[in-house]
């Protein structure tokens, strides 16, 4: 049965398995679900208030106990009308996490219009609604769950098919598959999709911009028409412009498209190596990356100050990582730290994307809570994760906070934990205390890339001190 209850007489379930541990009382529920994705909460406020209601598909379920309507379906969107109702909910989860939540909240809920009541389905009991409640939160259940669109079924929804950010799109994912270890062009491709994916799209939309990069569109597809590591310099230059200074004013017109490219010679692939066959993008072949030369002696001591191409521990391949931080070594972490570091490079992350995910948290926490008690990173120890890594980000470069000053090994990490509310934390922290976080493996690959720098910098610290 469907009924019309008002928010104030609805309570969110204190056994919600949200909740990693028990929580008492109603303010103390709102507490905990900020702490476990504050970002999300918020961005769920926003689209309640942009649209005026909540999403008419899902409907909340409610049961009856001892004659309190107990919301066990549904308690993020209650508690976000909450929130909106009364700010001051969250000023327990803003003060730990070092957010104004509470000043958030009030601007959201000046934005637009909040519902005072939402319609609820009410189960005789919560035996009765279990079934339906596991359905829409354990995944597919071979068909009779909820069937998640694949990223392409989501992106034939949404997307505007051969706008220039559209093309823009398919050409970050490409080279983001391409190249999974490069973390100063990964970062650049983040940077230009938040900033410019337009002018990326004006950019490649040019023909003669493709066919001197040596790439082309096939339908959905970018087909690569040399090797990648003949396409690399190429692709960095392209998004290192665009992460920098380069302006769409600048590429506005063909002929400054032919300047573009005329400037960039040198990073242009040799057309005496074009493949016979162009291949698809992530089906590439010869993609080894050539020998680097082991770090000297003196390269280690100075490992707090990571190069923009990326550790020279990273692996040599462009080939997707088998497992977390691959190749990586940490000479001056304490033992048990390196101990853990080598059985977390035996875990193959296809095999064991939460396993991993877990282990990246655990390592990115021991290492810089280690430079914190060796006095090479500023803190405390018992400060939340987001400030730690700041911390440690802030001693491997003083400018990090600076967009374009700032050491590019380590933006993807500052980016990550340190803008738009610290999504990668926020994840790390999920995967170790939601009950429902469950990281894919790209996720893996991407977190493992983001923090391999800060790793590696943070013992390059340690080592200046022994």
């Amino acid at each position: 049965m469907t009924q019309n209850e008002p928010i104030s007489g609805l309570l969110l379930d204190e056994t919600n398995p949200r909740f990693a541990e028990g929580v008492s009382g109603q303010d103390d529920a709102i507490t905990a679900l900020l702490l476990d994705a504050p970002a999300k909460m918020i961005n769920l406020a926003k689209d309640i208030t942009a649209q005026g209601s909540l999403n008419p598909t899902e409907i909340p379920v409610a049961i009856n106990e001892d004659g309190d309507l107990v919301i066990i379906e549904g308690n993020r969107r209650l508690a976000s009308l909450k929130l909106l109702a009364n700010p001051e909910l969250a000023g327990p989860a803003a003060a730990e996490l070092e957010l104004d939540l509470v000043k958030r909240f009030k601007d959201i809920a000046k934005s637009g219009t909040a519902p005072t009541s939402m319609d609820v389905y009410l189960a005789a009991d919560r035996d009765a609604a279990k079934h339906w409640i596991r359905l829409r939160h354990t995944g597919e259940n071979d068909g009779v769950g909820v069937l998640e669109w694949a990223s392409w079924q989501a992106n034939n929804f949404s997307r505007k098919r051969g706008s220039q950010a559209d093309r823009a799109t398919i050409f970050c994912d490409a080279v983001e598959a391409a190249f999974p270890q490069d973390i100063a062009l990964l970062a650049d491709v983040e940077r230009v999709r938040r900033n410019k994916l337009t002018t990326l799209g004006r950019l490649v939309a040019d023909p003669d911009v493709r066919t001197d990069f040596g790439f082309g569109f096939e339908g959905d597809d970018i087909v690569f028409y040399y090797s990648t590591i003949d396409l690399q310099d190429g692709f960095r230059r392209i998004f290192a412009d665009l992460a920098g200074k380069l302006t769409v004013t600048e590429i506005k017109t063909k002929e400054q498209r032919a300047a573009f490219i005329r400037d960039r010679h040198d990073s242009l692939p040799d057309r005496s190596k074009k493949l016979a066959t162009p291949q698809i993008a992530g089906a590439q072949v010869g993609t080894s990356a050539p020998d680097q030369e082991e770090p000297s002696a003196s390269a280690e001591a100075t490992a707090g100050e990571p190069s923009s191409a990326a550790a020279s521990s990273a692996p040599k391949s462009q080939k997707a990582e088998p497992v977390i931080f691959h190749g990586l070594k940490l000479p001056h972490v304490n033992a048990r730290i390196n101990k853990l570091l080598k059985g977390a490079q035996k875990i193959n992350i296809d095999d064991s994307p939460q396993v991993a995910a877990v282990l990246i948290r655990i390592l990115l926490e021991l290492v810089v809570s280690e430079g914190i008690e060796k006095n090479v990173v500023v803190g405390a120890e018992t400060a939340a994760l987001k400030k730690k890594v700041r911390e440690a980000l802030l001693a491997l470069d003083p400018k990090c906070y600076d967009p374009v000053n700032r050491n590019k090994a380590l933006e993807m990490a500052w980016t990550r934990t340190q803008d738009n509310d610290g999504m990668a934390v926020q994840s790390l922290h999920a995967f170790v205390h939601n009950l429902y976080g469950d990281p894919t493996a790209a996720e893996v690959r991407n977190l493992s890339a983001t923090f391999r720098p800060v790793l590696q910098g943070v013992d390059g610290l340690l080592g200046s001190v022994k």
